[in-house]
């Protein structure tokens, strides 16, 4: 299951940075946010996009969870403990607002998009918090798989 989860990670890295922005992976993958405590938190992708005259940063945190399958309760425990790593980052990239960046943006990504009421959920927990859920299956940038 962890192996099939990183080589989700890298497959998404891949085809989000490469396929859509055209960045170097290395300016946009698993970058370090350094937590004022001095812990470092890794995001999956967090890229810079500049645009005049806004500068946004764009976080996306990549989850290899399949919510078919799982109760409410489960996956409203699980989306979160999602919500508050994300939120762990957005602590630390707002407080550059005004400076570095003039708006910042957050996604959770997942595989598969689920039944509608699992999809209903998720995103009536995610979109008051400012945080789009998206599913990997829905984007067009990603590449065709085997």
């Amino acid at each position: 299951m962890l192996a099939r989860g990183k080589q989700f990670h890298r497959e998404v890295q891949a085809a989000y940075v490469a396929g859509l922005l055209g960045v170097k992976a290395d300016k946009a993958i698993e970058q370090t946010i350094l937590h004022p405590s001095g812990s470092r938190g890794r995001a999956d992708v967090l890229l810079l996009v500049t645009s005049h005259p806004e500068r946004t940063h764009f976080v996306v945190e990549i989850k290899s969870t399949d919510w078919n399958g799982r109760t409410e309760a489960n996956r409203r425990q699980l989306i979160l403990r999602h919500l508050r790593q994300l939120h762990g980052y957005l602590d630390v990239l707002l407080e550059n607002i005004g400076d570095d960046v003039d708006a910042v943006c957050a996604a959770m990504l997942y595989p598969h998009r689920p039944a509608e009421p699992a999809v209903e959920q998720l995103e009536a927990i995610a979109l008051p918090q400012g945080i789009m859920v998206v599913f990997y299956d829905d984007m067009d940038w990603k590449p065709d798989r085997p």
